[in-house]
């Protein structure tokens, strides 16, 4: 029922707001999106949001070379229905697009009209307009009340209090984490100003900015809005933006100027080269003409640090320490130095000392030249130069505005509209009609430098994987690097960031990073260990000095996807050092593992493929128990010098193919007892030269079957003892030549059957005592002749028939007969002569 009788003079639940009834015209004009329902802007100071159209009471106005524009904005509305009523009646209905949301996040214009209180003596500026206009978007909505609730008028006065800003504060609302490689901060900035274009009212001018800014490897944009991570970026790099009713204008503080490939820094032009607004002081604060002039300038000073030294280790060459001084003053005023120390980074991307040094030198420069103005002087634009003349005997002072605090009262507008029952104390109540600023101003050769704006904290640490050029799938456990070791990664922080972009309509991708170091637990070309991270690895990412643009790969971690190459639940009590073989679907591993179970303490070593060991001097080995080699292919080995082995017990070599030895000198074996060499099929032994052999006992030589012996030259044989020969079979020697035996003492030839001396010559018998034959028969066949010398006697025996003959006679003994022939004739003894 309360709320009833609230909303006693609203006909429809669904009614919008009406347009203002005692301001309408006939004349309506649509303007980028507003429709001016006809209001006179030289009647009044409005503000315009959507289809609706405001009396402005007060405004409060910041400006800033440093920030976007702020206006707080008192303003009523001619309504018919209460707009508290329609925001009560959309949360019921759950539409937030109507009632008093339907403002926020919307376009509005600002015209404020000079006050008639200060128009009297006007200077000549913003090309003659009596109005300061602004556009922007409304950022806050506070509604405050009704002029009478129980007046019976169809419209009413609804107020409220509006908080008005840049359409670049929609920038500001959003957190996000990017990435950014291989740009330069301009262009990053571009980039987000690209893909927030939708937001944005106004046209972006980068005309003013005459710098060529170097890309870098790494910019990253980490738990920032849009637009702090864009000023950031400005900031630092000498850039400042600001706007006007048109467009949004971005400049160079300095302009980085090469030559002979030596850097230097030379102040840039001024910004708008614009002729400076003359506008005079007056120190009469009761100004009873109303005339527009400066009434006060004040200046403060604070003693801050005068002398800026960034100093940083060389990345490439770590032994090399840089540094870079700037100082506002000469060596007779005390130093104040403030020296900060931020390392490289990158291999290629120097960071140029003379920016951050430079900068914060101007902008201590510019801090102890800045004045602060109080004026009435309307239509003051930012950026512009003012000339002013602050003592006549002096001449004018050229000053540039860096930043304007606008206050404007116009309640005249309530004088004549206030209904009876209005809620506005009438008593004393003076209605005030004025318009002040407050500048901050620099001397004009003075260069305006925005403040240094910090980094936002990097994490402790964050988390990431791995990624080749091609992506994560298709190229897991390969390995993607250049030529430091570095390897690109998805940081998980920012990963998530690319596809709410793409929801967004943003075709972006951000969750690559650039080449990221890799720590490793000793890095040097004298001692170290490597090993790079491969694509699909979990890894940990650590900022160095908290920098977030200054990413290094701090470790890895196992994960369900990635597990290790050790088998935990059996292996668990395992140290391994093992390596893949790089590929998507490859199996095989290099494995280094000590295994550290009691009494099954080992040392493990894989080798996948080849296994190379280099030792530049001496191998030493000592093994206490069994020592088992086995080769599945050859087996080669080279000793260029000795090779000595010393086994004290026994030595087994069983050679299942062939077994080659090749001696390039001498070679000689030693045996404490026996040595056996079986051989089951050939043995084969090739000498080169001569073949010593020496036993110091017996020598037992068992052939099994043939012995085949062939010898290309001479064979001697010395024989101390007594040789002996004992053949199963049959004996048989061939002489190309001849055949000689000698002996000291005799030579004996014996047969159990037969003896045949076969010559096809001569055969000769010489002896130098006794020739004896002894024979049960014997048979000679002699073709043609038969001759016997003799230098004493020949004796022929058959029992005891005897024939001797000498040189002197023939003598023949048959029976007791004996006939002798000799020089004397025959003879017969013992018998007769007989003729036959």
């Amino acid at each position: 029922m309360k709320e009833q009788q609230m909303d006693k003079n609203i006909t429809s639940p669904t009614s919008s707001l009406t347009r203002p009834v005692m301001l309408a015209s006939g004349n309506s004009v649509a303007t980028d999106g507003f429709v001016d329902y006809g209001v006179s802007n030289d009647a009044f100071s409005t503000l315009q949001i959507a289809n609706d159209k405001f009396i402005v009471t007060r405004a409060d106005i910041n400006e800033s070379l440093e920030d976007i524009f702020s206006i707080e904005c008192f303003a009523y509305i001619n309504l018919v229905k209460n707009p508290l009523y329609e925001n009560l009646e959309s949360i019921y209905n759950d539409n937030a697009q109507t009632g008093i949301y339907r403002y926020l996040d919307k376009g509005m214009k600002l015209s404020i009209k000079r006050p008639s209180s200060t128009n009297k003596s006007i200077i000549p500026g913003n090309n003659g307009s009596d109005h300061i206009y602004f556009s922007g978007i409304v950022s806050d909505v506070e509604y405050l009340g009704v002029d009478d609730d129980s007046s019976t008028n169809i419209d009413k006065k609804y107020f409220f209090k509006f908080k008005l800003t840049s359409s670049l504060y929609r920038l500001s609302i959003n957190r996000a984490n990017r990435i950014y490689t291989d740009q330069s901060v301009l262009e990053v900035v571009k980039e987000i100003l690209s893909f927030n274009k939708q937001r944005l009212t106004k046209e972006l001018d980068f005309s003013n900015i005459k710098n060529s800014y170097n890309k870098k490897e790494f910019i990253a944009q980490y738990n920032e809005s849009d637009l702090a991570f864009i000023t950031r970026l400005c900031h630092d790099s000498g850039i400042y933006f600001y706007e006007d009713n048109e467009k949004i204008y971005f400049h160079d503080t300095f302009i980085l100027a090469y030559s002979n490939q030596a850097e230097g820094l030379v102040q840039s032009e001024p910004s708008n080269g614009k002729e400076a607004r003359k506008v005079s002081f007056n120190v009469n604060l009761n100004n009873n003409l109303a005339s527009e002039h400066i009434n006060k300038i004040t200046k403060s000073e604070t003693l801050k640090a005068n002398s800026f030294t960034h100093s940083f280790q060389n990345t490439a060459y770590p032994n090399v320490l840089e540094s870079k001084n700037e100082k506002i003053f000469d060596e007779q005023v005390n130093i104040y130095d403030k020296h900060i120390n931020l390392d490289e980074y990158s291999f290629s991307d120097t960071r140029l000392l003379e920016v951050s040094t430079y900068l914060k030198k101007l902008r201590s420069d510019m801090l102890l030249k800045e004045f602060i103005a109080s004026s009435n002087v309307f239509a003051l634009n930012l950026n512009d130069n003012i000339s002013v003349a602050i003592d006549q005997s002096s001449g004018e002072y050229e000053f540039k505005i860096i930043a304007i605090k606008h206050t404007y009262i116009d309640e005249s507008v309530l004088e004549n509209t206030l209904n009876l029952g209005d809620n506005v104390p009438l008593k004393d109540k003076k209605f005030i009609s004025s318009y002040t600023n407050e500048l901050s101003i620099i001397p004009s050769s003075v260069k305006f430098v925005p403040s240094y704006k910090q980094k936002p904290k990097a994490p402790d640490i964050t988390l990431g994987l791995v990624v080749g050029q091609d992506g994560l799938n298709s190229q897991i456990n390969t390995i993607h690097t250049d030529s430091y070791g570095r390897v690109k990664v998805r940081l998980n922080a920012f990963s998530t960031q690319e596809q709410i972009d793409k929801d967004d309509t943003i075709n972006a991708s951000y969750h690559k990073s650039a080449y990221l170091r890799v720590i490793t637990p000793i890095a040097s070309n004298s001692s170290g260990f490597f090993a790079i991270p491969r694509v699909g690895d979990e890894v940990i990412i650590s900022f160095l000095q908290n920098d977030i643009d200054n990413p290094v790969v701090s470790g890895s971690l196992y994960n369900a996807s990635n597990m290790p190459l050790v088998n935990v639940d059996n292996n668990y009590h395992q140290t391994s050092l093992s390596s893949k073989t790089i590929g998507a679907n490859e199996t095989g591993i290099n494995e280094i593992t000590l295994s550290n179970l009691k009494n099954k303490e080992q040392i493990y070593v894989k080798a996948e493929k080849d296994y190379d060991e280099l030792v530049n001097n001496d191998f030493s080995q000592t093994i206490l128990n069994d020592k088992s080699s086995q080769v599945h292919g050859s087996y080669t080995e080279r000793v260029k010098k000795a090779h000595i082995q010393t086994i004290d017990l026994a030595k087994n070599v069983n050679v299942g193919g062939e077994y080659l030895t090749t001696v390039g000198l001498s070679k000689d074996t030693v045996v404490g007892v026996s040595n056996t060499l079986n051989v089951a099929v050939d043995d084969t032994t090739r000498v080169g030269q001569d073949r010593h052999e020496f036993v110091g006992n017996d020598k037992f030589v068992e052939i099994k079957s043939n012995l085949n012996t062939t010898i290309h030259n001479d064979e001697t044989k010395e024989i101390k003892g007594t040789k002996e020969q004992n053949i199963d079979g049959s004996y048989k020697l061939n002489s190309q030549k001849g055949i000689n035996e000698f002996s000291n003492e005799h030579i004996v030839l014996q047969a159990n059957n037969y003896i045949d001396i076969n010559a096809k010559s001569n055969l000769t018998t010489k002896t130098a005592a006794q020739h004896t034959e002894m024979a049960d028969s014997k048979y000679s066949e002699i073709e043609t002749t038969y001759e016997v010398n003799a230098k004493n006697e020949i004796i022929h025996q058959v029992e005891s028939t005897k024939v001797t003959i000498n040189g002197a006679s023939v003598v023949i003994e048959v029976g007791g007969i004996k006939a002798i022939f000799d020089s004397m004739g025959l003879r017969v003894i013992g018998g007769d002569i007989k003729a036959l």
